[in-house]
């Protein structure tokens, strides 16, 4: 039964992932507001999101073998597949500065999902009787927008680039790609979620990439 016979639009469009918002503090090199750095979600009565549930419930339903073994290994460690790349290159995958980058990155991140409080494709699907099968697991436990898998793939591939300014700029994007593949398929995000992480990734390693770089050279 759909459930919008039930419910007015304003009401469903006001359902969020229900988390209480109370903001992490921050380092002091983020000084840009970073709560402009991403456009509002759509709503959650919008077509465009309509249309990406139903995008979901089919790929969760079309699920490969493959692509489990995607989920999964993606869920587990992000940094596999890099290092992966790297070997190939026989390069060093330079964990302290990703680990140093992503440690002041973490909680704007975890200010910017509770601040959107995007509800999970799952809370949402059900008022419009759509199905979606979520693989369940550990990394799936706060509001959607934007994907924090994507957005550290994303900074990690920006990272690599520009350290390694020889590595094909594509090798690095596939990489990225297939994270936001797997958490679609996964069933816990929106393809609006994945390119929103982009956006962020791409300013914040842009505002600060040049202040770490010159203190881990240091």
């Amino acid at each position: 039964m759909n459930l919008l016979y039930f419910l007015s639009k304003d009401k469903i469009d006001s359902i969020g992932y229900d988390t209480v918002y109370l903001e992490k503090p921050i380092s002091n090199l983020i000084d840009f507001d970073w709560k402009n750095i991403l456009s509002p979600p759509p709503k959650n009565t919008n077509e465009k999101t309509i249309e990406e549930l139903l995008l979901i419930s089919r790929s969760t339903k079309n699920r490969s073998k493959q692509d489990i073994s995607l989920i999964h290994s993606i869920d587990q460690d992000l940094d596999r597949p890099f290092i992966l790349l790297l070997k190939k290159y026989k390069l060093d995958y330079p964990q302290n500065y990703i680990s140093l980058f992503y440690d002041i990155v973490h909680p704007v991140l975890i200010n910017t999902k509770n601040y959107w409080n995007r509800p999970r494709p799952k809370q949402l699907a059900k008022y419009f009787n759509i199905e979606i099968d979520v693989i369940l697991t550990d990394t799936h436990h706060t509001p959607a927008y934007p994907s924090g898998h994507t957005v550290y793939s994303k900074l990690v591939a920006n990272i690599l680039h520009n350290i390694y300014p020889n590595i094909l700029k594509k090798e690095l994007d596939n990489i990225v790609l297939e994270t936001a593949r797997a958490r679609v398929l996964q069933g816990v995000h929106y393809p609006t979620d994945n390119k929103a992480s982009l956006t962020f990734s791409n300013f914040i390693f842009s505002k600060l990439n040049p202040k770490l770089r010159k203190y881990y050279n240091d």
